[in-house]
């Protein structure tokens, strides 16, 4: 009997061993759960390789200055210049008149300016809008212009025409600015020579004196 008892120990060691053994393996269908479908794996989008414009940035409104054409006292620009002798104009610088003439009344030096030996002689240029006058100098150069355009700052009215100088020294000498008649001029004057490194040709006084000397030469 002893040994009997003996035997059939290993063999419930063994059946122990056996069945720890099997319920660790799963098998297709086993213990009701079912085969679990691999999964797809998903490849990432590949990137947009279309070449696109440059993105279009809003930018802010602003308000642009207003451009008009002053109103000209065509009647009083002709009354002064038929005041003027005779004599005086027919030596002065000859202007275009009529229909022909600028679009503003033409203011120019009463008498002529002095001129540097071998300088290009007067010219004059009538524009759309006025005209423009180049004189040469022995110390400087002077430009006079001439126009009916009114510019006015964004919501602003344009500024009332005076007839007062103003003077302004420049990068290249100095300029003057005035209205007749409804028109505004300018005088530029560009110096020949440079004093201590700036452009001293002409004072103030100087500058007011010449657009005091000029004249009316021309009108429509």
């Amino acid at each position: 009997m002893r040994s009997l008892r003996l035997q059939i120990v290993p063999l419930m060691i063994s059946g122990g061993l056996l069945l720890t053994a099997c319920d660790q393996v799963r098998f297709p269908g086993a213990s009701g759960q079912q085969d679990a479908e691999p999964k797809l794996i998903e490849e990432p989008a590949a990137p947009d390789t279309e070449e696109t414009g440059p993105t279009e940035v809003d930018l802010p409104v602003r308000p642009e200055s207003s451009a008009g054409e002053a109103a000209i006292d065509w009647e009083a620009a002709r009354s002064d210049l038929a005041a003027r002798p005779i004599e005086e104009r027919e030596g002065s610088f000859q202007v275009a008149s009529g229909d022909a003439a600028p679009p503003v009344p033409v203011f120019l030096p009463s008498a002529p300016v002095s001129v540097q030996g071998g300088e290009s002689d007067v010219r004059f240029q009538s524009m759309s809008d006025g005209y423009y006058a180049f004189f040469p100098g022995e110390k400087y150069d002077t430009v006079v212009n001439g126009t009916n355009k009114i510019i006015a700052a964004p919501g602003e009215q344009p500024a009332a025409r005076n007839e007062a100088f103003n003077f302004q020294p420049t990068m290249t000498g100095a300029q003057i600015s005035f209205s007749r008649y409804g028109a505004d001029y300018l005088v530029e004057f560009e110096c020949k020579e440079l004093t201590n490194g700036l452009p001293a040709c002409i004072t103030q006084e100087e500058a007011e004196a010449f657009a005091t000397d000029l004249v009316i030469s021309g009108t429509r």
